[in-house]
């Protein structure tokens, strides 16, 4: 259990610091292109919260070969996306 709890601690402080760092990276990059810090922390944040999708693609395909999974996990992702968007601007 206490190597459980190692681990735990270990990527909580990897997380940590890699967060700041793509913060920080992401400043520069909104410098260097002339985009706005905005813009470009939309487009880090998507890119994160699309890596479990990707990943999970990827291991379906390659490990189990279920190229299935990968489709629907793609448009499963997608559709809910959409229609929390819709959501909120009813809402809104």
């Amino acid at each position: 259990m206490a190597f459980v709890w190692l681990k735990f601690a270990v990527c909580t402080i990897i997380i940590f610091f890699s967060g700041k760092r793509v913060a920080k990276y992401g400043d520069v990059i909104a410098e260097k292109t002339g985009l706005g810090g905005l813009w470009i922390g939309v487009i880090l944040v998507a890119i994160a919260t699309s890596l479990p999708e990707i990943f999970t693609g990827v291991g379906s395909t390659l490990f189990v070969n279920a190229p299935d999974l990968t489709i629907g996990n793609l448009f499963g992702a997608n559709t809910y996306n959409l229609l929390n968007i819709a959501a909120l601007d009813f809402l809104h």
